[in-house]
């Protein structure tokens, strides 16, 4: 048996999310139908994260074995050609040791979110960002990201639905780029609660509408409660960009 890591690259808006379901189209369900016409094996991938429905990736990471002995061209561009149109790409194949598992031996993972700040919205931008027409205070926002920063419970971050254990977290990286008419929001962690970035994203653009001040995410985060935080930002903004083993 050969463990086999793949790095993924796919468009979220046509998928149920990454997690297979019965009934519906996922990105792992589509996976797993191609490593089966290329290989002839019946496999199940283990997904570094579970992506919401319309969350893109430009680097997710998924693994699994195989039995039958192929080299890393052939994987590659096997599984590639049998998910034919979906919007899915497999971009890198590597052996890889059997400890190795694409979700518990992550040691970090990089999402981005991001908003068009424009008053005409952008047909090319559209699928990969939300469109905000009215100015937002870029300096007061880049204040306010930087107290996500360190471990804390974020309970006011978590949507209804979370099955993580414990809503204590650690994000290691946060901040805002403005590249043109597009603002980038950054953030990294091993891992992150249920719908967390899209809803600190959410209070962050509140902060931005100058419709809170900066020391309103402080306390969002001693309050502890979600009915206090921001709204949900929609998922076709957010791109799993990066995952470090």
């Amino acid at each position: 048996m050969t463990n086999i890591k793949l790095t993924i690259e796919y468009h979220g808006l046509p998928y149920c999310g990454w997690q297979y379901q019965k009934n519906e189209k996922t990105v792992q369900g589509e996976i797993e139908k191609a490593i089966f016409k290329f290989s002839g094996e019946k496999k199940t991938i283990q997904g570094a994260g579970r992506t919401d429905a319309g969350v893109h990736a430009l680097a997710q990471c998924a693994n699994f074995e195989l039995e039958k002995k192929f080299d890393e061209y052939q994987i590659l561009n096997g599984i590639n050609f049998h998910l034919g149109t979906e919007k899915i790409r497999i971009t890198k194949v590597e052996n890889v040791d059997q400890e190795f598992n694409a979700r518990f031996t992550a040691k970090s993972k990089i999402y981005n979110y991001q908003v068009f700040n424009s008053q005409a919205p952008s047909v090319i931008e559209d699928d990969f960002s939300i469109h905000i027409r009215q100015p937002l205070d870029i300096d007061s926002m880049q204040n306010a990201v930087k107290l996500f920063l360190g471990k804390h419970d974020f309970s006011s971050f978590r949507a209804q639905g979370c099955q993580a254990n414990k809503p204590l977290r650690t994000i290691d990286d946060a901040s805002i780029e403005v590249k043109g008419k597009k603002i980038i929001f950054i953030f990294k962690a091993q891992s992150f609660l249920y719908q967390q970035i899209r809803i600190m994203v959410g209070s962050l653009l509140e902060v931005g509408y100058k419709n809170k001040n900066i020391n309103w995410i402080k306390e969002l985060i001693e309050a502890k409660d979600r009915s206090l935080a921001g709204p949900t930002v929609p998922s076709k903004g957010l791109i799993l960009k990066e995952i470090s083993y």
